[in-house]
Parts: structure tokens; sequence; C-alpha cells
């Protein structure tokens, strides 16, 4: 049976690839990991399934320092930095070296930006339509952001120097508002964003009652910086966060997905905090405007007021002058009328008097019986009907002098 020795067969793999592979190629790949040493990097590359979780395929490559420096000029170096990071998609010019005791490797001769840029953007137009199917663009929005902000949940990290900036501006307002800030503290970029956030949004969560709205902030940086703010988990927690969210991610230009779900995007933390300060300042303002409008339509009310109570009181002063004139007139003519009428009057009841004292005196008995009447009795009781007798009743007869006493017979 004939056999080879491994070195023969790596040999073997070794002039093939050199035959089949005698220039560099572009190769697509994701950056599972990359690590620098010396100026030396090396990358660890994968190519995963349609799901994003299974590996298909697997490298090893290496940028040497040489061809780093000179990457740096093509590129520029702040470029480069920001491609040589995990979890990217890059499209790599590599040759192929094969080592019959150190097997494969890919040595790295030139990366195109281009590439990378365009899978992000396809990427981010990808999450944009999966935000608008499910209705979650302008879900935080739709939250009622309270007329005074003064508790204050931040989403950023200490280091930051935009979220020391925040800070300082709240903190230094020239108004006096005291802010309470609590800071969440997450990764600001790369691939533990989402896994951060998404836990301290839920401790927010857990302890909304105790704040007014989120604040999420960070520095500035470059488009592969913030792409992690493009990612559909991150952006979905904020868009289902139960307070409204104010975005600070510090970029001029670009509008990361983060903004566009979150209750208000502003440029930069030091934005953030103005736009909290002006709308406490906003607040104050109207209950300045209430104030002056209460305190005009105060005086205007007692100006009013106090011309009806002097109209009313000099209504009330020329009514009085004109009743006491008319009571006074009364009583100086009660007081002349009087004396006569009663004079007057005690005369009419003085004849009166004398002309029933005649008439009583010409009614009395005495002179009844002068004229020739008499006044019959029976037991004392005067007798004005025969009715009231019957036989033998004794009766007694008054007569102008002398008294008779009789029985009745019949």
């Amino acid at each position: 049976m004939q056999s080879l020795s491994l070195f023969e067969l790596n040999e073997h793999i070794r002039r093939a690839l050199a035959l089949n592979f005698p220039e560099a190629i572009w190769v697509r790949a994701e950056v599972a990991q990359v690590n620098e040493s010396r100026g030396h990097h090396y990358f660890s590359l994968v190519q995963k399934d349609e799901s994003g979780n299974g590996i298909l395929a697997k490298a090893d490559a290496a940028l040497w320092n040489s061809q780093f420096r000179a990457l740096q000029k093509k590129h520029g170096k702040k470029l480069l930095e920001e491609l040589l990071q995990d979890h990217l998609d890059l499209l790599l010019k590599v040759s192929i070296d094969f080592h019959e005791q150190y097997g494969l490797k890919l040595m790295v001769e030139d990366i195109d930006p281009t590439y990378t840029y365009g899978k992000l953007a396809m990427q981010r137009q990808e999450v944009l339509k999966k935000l608008k199917k499910k209705k979650l663009l302008e879900k935080n929005g739709k939250l009622p952001l309270p007329e005074v902000l003064q508790n204050i949940a931040i989403l950023s990290n200490e280091r930051a120097a935009g979220y020391h900036d925040f800070v300082s501006q709240l903190q230094s307002n020239k108004y006096g508002y005291h802010f309470e800030m609590t800071l969440f503290p997450i990764a600001l970029q790369g691939e533990r964003v989402r896994e951060e956030l998404t836990a301290q949004a839920k401790e927010i969560g857990d302890l909304r009652k105790q704040f007014d709205c989120v604040v999420l902030i960070r520095g500035g940086g470059s488009k592969l910086d913030l792409a992690s703010f493009d990612n559909y988990e991150v952006v979905e927690t904020i868009a289902k966060m139960k307070l409204p969210v104010l975005t600070g991610i510090g970029h001029e230009i670009d509008e990361s997905i983060a903004d566009m779900v979150a209750h208000k995007a502003l440029k930069t933390p030091t934005a953030v905090a103005e736009f909290l300060i002006q709308k406490n300042t906003s607040f104050e303002e109207s209950l300045a405007i209430c104030w002056y409008q209460i305190s005009h339509v105060a005086q205007q009310t007692l100006q009013t007021s106090k011309i009806e109570l002097e109209s009313i009181a000099q209504n009330i002063k020329l009514l009085s002058r004109e009743t006491l004139k008319s009571h006074h007139q009364l009583i100086d003519y009660i007081a002349q009328e009087v004396p006569a009428a009663a004079k007057n009057k005690l005369q009419k009841e003085a004849l009166r008097v004398e002309n029933l004292a005649t008439l009583c005196h010409s009614l009395s008995p005495e002179r009844v019986l002068e004229r020739g009447y008499s006044i019959t009795r029976k037991g004392g009781k005067i007798i004005a009907r025969k009715s009231e007798l019957k036989e033998g009743d004794e009766i007694e007869t008054v007569l102008k002098k002398g008294t008779v006493k009789s029985t009745v017979v019949k």
C-alpha cells in the first residue's frame, strides 16, 4: 500500500496551494477575535451560517507590523484601527501561506473599508425594516414627557468624557436647578453594549417610578464605533422602555437607529443637558406667565371691585342722606301735626264721651222710672217676659217712689 509521511502530505498541500493561488486573493470573513502583539495583529476569522450562530468555516490570519504601517499610510490610522475590531465583516486581500509544520495561515495585505461600511448599511436597513414592521420606531416617542425633568437615569460609562461633560453641564447650570442623577454603567462600543444595555434597561424598568426619563450618552465616535447603536436588540430595548429616552451619542452628522427610536435625539451629551435645563426653564417661565396673568387679573378684579365698592358707598351715602332727610321731614311734620291732631281728637272724644254720658244718664233706671216706667224683679232678677213667671210667684215692682210686692194670680 502506498503511503505518505505527514511532512510529504503537507508539502504536497503547500505546493498545490502555491500552484492554485500564486497571487493574493480577496476573502470575505467576520473577525471573531483580533489581538495585537509588538505591532503585529493576529486574526481569528470565521464564516457563519444564515442564522448567525453556526460556524461554517474558520481560519487564522496575520497582519505583520510592516504591512500594518503601510495600510496606515494608505487608509489612515484612525480608519484602520476602527476596522480592526471584533465582530466586524471585512473584505481582506490575503496571500495563502501553508507551512508543513505550522499549517495554514492567511497573510493580510490589504483591507477594503467600503465593504465593511456597505455591510453595516445593509444590516442597518434590515434593522429599520424590522422596527417598522413591529411599529417600534415611534413607540418611545409617544410616551408623555414630564413638564419637569429632575430625576435622571443615565446609561453611560463613568470613564466616558461625554458622561462627565453631561454631569458638569447640569450641576453648573446658572438657574440653580438640582438634578438627581443615577448612573447605570454600560459599555459604549463593541459586543458588550447589547448585553449590558439590555440588563441595565431592565433594572431601570424595575425602578422606573423613581425617574422622570432615561438619558443615553457617550462622547462621539466614528460610524464603526457607533455601530453597536444600530444593533437590533439594542434599539428594540430602547424602543420598549417604559420611560422617555433622550440620546446624546455624540455624532454631528450621522443618526444612529438608537436616535431614531428614542423619544428625543440630541447631538451631544452637553446638548442633552442643555435640553433638560431649558425644559425646566420653560416650565418655570410658564409658571411665571401664569403668575403674571393671575396677578394681572387679580389686580384688575380688585380695581374693578374697588370702583364698584366706592360707587356703592357713594350710593349708600347719598341714599342715607336722602332717607334721613325724608325721615327728618316726616318727623318735623309729625311734630307739627300730631299735637293739633291729638287736641282735635281729644276734643272729639271728649264731646263723644259727653254725649254718651248724656245718653247713659237719660237711659238710667232713675230717669226711666221718672217717665212712669217700673222694674219688675223675681228673686232679684229683672223680668222681661211674662213667660218667665207662673202663678204663685212673688214679684217685686220698683216704682219712681217706693216698691210694691205682689203675688202672681194669673
